[in-house]
């Protein structure tokens, strides 16, 4: 190819020279005659030169569209394109084999219109197409006088009338599909069920639990000398087991109704610093009950962001109560914020029990089966709860441990203004 272009560009550069030649020695006429032979020269070289390179585009032109075929027959749905009043201009073997033809050139003599069972079910299809991309199933007619069940998912080009000009589109035999769609309700059905028998499950054990810690709670408010004595003992291992429960309860509620989009964020300006110290106060006495030291390092001046201040609160409560069981007795618990202009970042260490590497991924799962000492009781969603939490309001949390027994690192980040639309 270079080279032929290469040939004709040295043939007009000697033609013209000649030329030129011709004028200085041998007048106009002579160069005349000589320019319509350098013309009809350079004619014949560059028509060589197009025939070359159209041949050549031709033939690569020819492989492209072989292989496109190809491509076409070998996947496994049907393809097609046809225009409005059902003439099929394109299609792969396996569109034409659905409707038990053979070749592409038999289904192309066949008009789609005639192939729909129900003679409305094309024309109230493209009619629909006009405004939007619209997936639905139709029975068929195959060649040998059978039916088959497709689903098409078509795409509409219209035309400057605004009606549909063609169709470009995929069909899929929906028997090859049906046992999936069929796995996926009944998972759907059975998710349905595991939330209402949750809901109902935690409702009927909430209520009596409320009941026996309120009683509880107004034996042990009594006076230790009073007759109850001999079995306060009793009455504080009922009551907390009644918390325990209570705790696991609750948190089986929220974490239903966050996956079932129950829970609405109620967002707004949130100072986090008082919502830390609020939160501090809270959970002293069980600080105080397990001789734990608590130390807060936070920058001064108002720490605000938008979020929902009671599920915050319960986001704090969590974390800082999991750091408390978690950690033997006299032990030591930081919280630390810092701030920067989009996100603010808390973090609660603490010198407990830590965690192993290969467990870090999973104490955000409700019910991990963690290995830890039998003694630490958890209900072992709380850390699940938190992360659906805070992932509803666009934050991320992570936890960190050197190993067992080294302590443990939770970490929040929140952004400052941003919330994710998860929890409608």
């Amino acid at each position: 190819m270079k080279r032929a272009i290469l040939c004709t560009l040295v043939t007009s550069i000697l033609s013209w020279t000649a030329i030129g030649v011709c004028v200085i020695y041998y007048g106009i006429s002579s160069a005349e005659t000589l320019l319509a032979l350098c013309i009809g020269i350079f004619t014949v070289c560059l028509g060589a030169l197009l025939t070359r390179s159209g041949r050549a585009e031709s033939v690569s032109v020819s492989r492209s569209y072989e292989r496109l075929h190809s491509m076409l027959d070998n996947l496994p749905v049907g393809v097609y394109r046809a225009t409005s009043d059902g003439r099929i201009l394109e299609a792969n073997r396996t569109f034409a084999e659905l409707l038990g033809y053979t070749t592409v050139d038999a289904i192309k003599n066949v008009n789609l219109d005639e192939v729909y069972l129900r003679k409305t079910d094309r024309a109230d299809h493209l009619e629909k197409l006009r405004h939007s991309t619209v997936f639905a199933e139709f029975e068929m007619k195959r060649k040998d006088g059978g039916t088959i069940w497709v689903r098409d998912y078509p795409k509409a080009t219209l035309g400057n009338s605004g009606y549909v000009d063609y169709t470009d589109g995929v069909m899929v035999q929906t028997q090859g599909i049906e046992a999936i769609v069929r796995d996926i309700t009944e998972h759907r059905r059975l998710e349905i069920m595991r939330d209402h028998f949750i809901s109902a499950a935690t409702h009927e054990l909430r209520t009596p639990l409320i009941s026996i810690k309120g009683y509880a709670d107004f034996i042990l408010a009594e006076n230790p000398q009073s007759p109850i004595g001999n079995i306060r003992p009793f009455v504080e291992v009922m009551k907390r087991n009644a918390d325990r429960l209570l705790e696991l309860t609750n948190d089986l509620l929220d974490i239903q109704r966050m996956e079932s989009g129950k829970i609405q964020l109620k967002m707004q300006q949130v100072d986090l610093r008082n919502l830390i110290k609020e939160c501090v106060q809270e959970v002293q006495p069980l600080l105080n009950q397990k001789h734990h030291h608590l130390q807060t390092e936070i920058s001064s001046g108002p720490l605000k962001l938008r979020g929902d201040p009671l599920r915050l609160s319960q986001m704090l409560w969590n974390i800082m109560t999991n750091a408390i069981k978690f950690t033997p007795d006299s032990g030591n618990i930081i919280i630390s914020v810092d701030e920067t202009l989009t996100k603010v970042c808390i973090r609660v260490r603490d010198t407990g029990i830590g965690i192993d590497k290969k467990d870090l991924t999973r104490v955000f799962e409700p019910f991990a089966a963690i290995e830890k000492p039998t003694y630490f009781k958890g209900t072992g969603l709380g850390l699940s709860l938190t992360k659906r939490l805070v992932e509803a309001h666009g934050g991320i949390i992570s936890a960190t441990s050197p190993g067992k027994w080294q302590g443990t690192t939770i970490t929040l980040e929140l952004s400052k203004n941003e919330v994710l639309e998860v929890a409608k």
